[in-house]
């Protein structure tokens, strides 16, 4: 049980690395989806690399450890683009809380095609989970509000430039996809537990990385740039903390349940929104920090 809780520290470590490099990628010399592109491309040549020196099991692939591989990657790429796409228009604390509160989505699948009992306090952690995302909306908002100019002009009544609303109202369904996607993505390690392959996880993680790869090559073909030097380096300090952080977490769930481990990785919000106050010098509303904090006793609740 101890070293399921250390790899579960390790994931939480590595996931919020992760969070800040994603902001660090929103730069204007990385891409979007050169990024995510060469995240995949690095992540896959990492499980190469452990495969080939350090796993028994070589590079075997039973087939549930390919089907669930190469579904996670199909929807893990289309996600990531999504949400590198969103930081664009947002803050990285708020936005990385949706990545964080996506802990709903393999507690519901969990209860529904597991059967795992769902209790009145878990319950009301996922009601908090969906009133946090009202309230970061609200956050997004507020920064519209925050555009109008100075004279107390309603904003019904004043007519911001079409390209700021336009940006403004891309955030929020940018994260609702990847809420949903994300959720459905992280579920893929409880699946593998359940299907009895957790311990091909580096065999997991090569289907993974180099389907995502594949898909958003065919996204990017012909349409873009060669890398430059700042995509390349950013997207292999991010591979290795997915790398990481997905096998410390599949490693973490062969002993700690599910209910737990998925909301703990969770603690990974409190080093990204350190990171964006800190590091980035975001600024939050009263409802933004309202729906952090909704956020967080979620995730205390879901304990």
């Amino acid at each position: 049980m101890l070293t399921g809780y250390t790899f579960l520290i390790a994931a939480i470590v590595a996931f919020g690395t992760l969070g800040i490099f994603h902001k660090v990628a929103d730069h204007p010399e990385c891409r979007p989806k050169m990024t995510a592109l060469l995240l995949h491309f690095w992540g896959g040549v990492l499980s190469i690399i452990y495969i080939a020196i350090m796993d028994p099991r070589g590079f075997e692939l039973p087939k549930a450890v390919l089907g669930i591989g190469a579904a996670t990657g199909l929807v893990a790429s289309l996600t990531l683009f999504v949400f590198q796409t969103g930081l664009k228009y947002g803050k990285i604390a708020t936005s990385w809380l949706i990545i964080n509160l996506t802990t709903s989505v393999p507690v519901l699948i969990s209860i529904i095609v597991f059967h795992e009992h769902l209790s009145a306090a878990k319950g009301l952690g996922v009601l908090l989970v969906f009133a946090a995302i009202v309230m970061l909306w609200l956050d997004k908002r507020a920064d519209l509000k925050s555009e109008i100019p100075a004279g107390g002009e309603d904003l019904q009544n004043v007519t911001l430039p079409d390209s700021t609303r336009s940006d403004r109202s891309k955030w929020f369904p940018l994260m609702m996809l990847t809420f949903l996607g994300q959720g459905l993505a992280s579920s893929s390690q409880k699946v593998l537990v359940e299907a009895n392959v957790a311990n091909y996880v580096w065999q997991f993680l090569l289907v993974f990385y180099w389907v995502g790869f594949l898909v958003i090559l065919a996204m990017s073909v012909m349409r873009e740039k060669w890398p430059n030097r700042r995509e390349i380096t950013t997207a292999l300090v991010m591979a290795a903390c997915s790398v990481v952080g997905n096998f410390s977490m599949t490693s973490a769930l062969k002993t700690v349940k599910g209910s737990i481990a998925y909301p703990a990785s969770n603690g990974s919000l409190l080093i990204v929104v350190l990171g964006g106050v800190l590091i980035f010098r975001e600024k939050i509303h009263p409802i933004g920090i309202a729906g952090i904090a909704c956020g967080v006793c979620a995730i205390l609740i879901l304990l």
